[in-house]
């Protein structure tokens, strides 16, 4: 079933976006309070890092369970659950701020929010009206980084770094209601889907039998480009969600207020890029999303090597993290897209729930194994890291693209 009435789909979708630009904004509160949490001497860097890694090591492995669960039910139902929970959770993180609390109530929150992201990607590529829906990727891509960007103004807006939480939960408690509503009105609108495909061009169903996911994994390159997505997780994560405790760190005049706008400004940067890549490269210029994400990684691992090179000029520091954010933002877009692809055998939910379970997981690594490399050997032995693993995700990805070429020969694909 989907909503045939544009009107009605188009205002359902961007509900679904204020949504999740707002529950990617909650997910971020540890991060975003880093640099203020560091300055008071509240906790460490590795501390807060393992209670963010701590939320991503349950999280991961939920996703998979989600995404399975969005393709099997109804994905409204995961996303209400959500985020119900997760008001609940960053209520009692408000009211409550000893450590063990903070740790254990985090950790109930990962629950309630793993059940959202593979529901929110099933509605966008089942839901709403098939001709949306590929720009409605990309727009859904956006939204990370805009509830990101959030998390930083808010964080540097608000006078202690504990009121996010306050923020937070009032705001998931809202988008709960909000979403009830906007669901019970498009139930008006539904009717059968008539038409197969990703929503990126493709109408041809195939004729062979429906591979399983894991024949899918194999045949289309996709285990390889979760490897790459998980390494280029490690580099754009630590531009994106690091930055101002770095800058903060490396140069004296820079106070965490500071820190944290800055931060805004290299988050930002991925949104700017990913609409560039949207208006003038894909699919006008670049055909192919494996071939766009070796485009973004080469460009990644040349800024890479420009900020390890760096010497203390703030100016080349603030530019090289922007370009590794907004590629970062890229990789995670030209992926989605390649999830779309994977409705045509209604398994979008589950490759979605994959990729992000895969993107869980190397924030396990970045906000818990990056922030020991940083508080141990500093940030310059971490740029260096990124140099390594920028260059490692380039030739992974030159070996999936012959992959996924013939995946799409095979099956008369014809989007990402």
């Amino acid at each position: 079933m989907y909503i045939a009435n544009k009107s009605a789909s188009r205002l359902y979708f961007w509900v679904i976006w204020l949504l999740y630009s707002v529950v990617y904004m909650t997910k971020n509160c540890f991060t975003a309070a880093m640099a203020s949490v560091v300055f008071e001497g509240i906790m460490t860097k590795s501390q807060v890092g393992f209670i963010v890694a701590a939320f991503y090591i349950v999280y991961a492995p939920l996703q998979v369970v989600s995404g399975v669960f969005a393709d099997k039910y109804r994905p409204e139902r995961l996303i209400i659950i959500g985020l119900c929970g997760g008001a609940l959770a960053n209520l009692v993180l408000f009211l409550n701020r000893n450590y063990s609390v903070v740790l254990i109530v985090w950790i109930i929150n990962a629950v309630f929010q793993s059940c959202i992201w593979p529901a929110v990607f099933k509605i966008v590529s089942s839901r709403i009206i098939y001709e949306d829906r590929a720009n409605a990727t990309f727009f859904i891509s956006i939204a990370s980084t805009v509830g990101l960007m959030l998390s930083y103004a808010v964080a540097a807006l608000l006078p202690r770094w504990y009121y996010n939480f306050a923020v937070s939960s009032v705001s998931l408690l809202l988008f709960a209601v909000l979403f009830a509503i906007a669901d019970r009105k498009s139930k008006a609108h539904m009717c059968p889907e008539t038409e197969t495909g990703s929503g990126l061009g493709n109408e041809k169903s195939t004729a062979q039998k429906t591979p399983s996911a894991a024949g899918l994994f194999l045949a289309s390159g996709f285990a390889l480009l979760l490897l790459v997505v998980f390494l280029e997780t490690l580099v754009g994560n630590s531009a994106r969600t690091f930055s101002s405790t770095m800058l903060m760190e490396s140069y004296d005049h820079i106070p965490p207020a500071i820190g944290n706008y800055l931060n805004v400004l290299i988050i930002g940067f991925g949104v700017t890029t990913t609409v560039f890549i949207k208006c003038f490269l894909y699919p006008k210029r670049i055909k192919s999303a494996p071939v766009g994400i070796l485009f973004t990684l080469i460009v990644a691992a040349v800024f890479s090597m420009l900020c390890a090179l760096n010497k203390g000029q703030i100016f080349f520091a603030v530019l090289s993290l922007c370009v590794l954010s907004g590629v970062f933002s890229a990789v995670t877009l030209f992926a989605s897209y390649c999830c779309l692809e994977f409705e045509t055998f209604h398994k979008s939910g589950t490759m979605a729930g994959v990729l992000n379970g895969i993107i869980s997981a190397g924030l396990i690594v970045n906000n818990y194994g990056v922030t020991r490399i940083a508080d141990h050997h500093g940030w310059q032995a971490v740029s260096r890291l990124n140099v390594v693993l920028t260059v490692l995700a380039v030739f992974l990805t030159v070996a999936m693209i012959p992959l996924w070429k013939a995946f799409k020969k095979k099956y008369g694909l014809s989007g990402a």
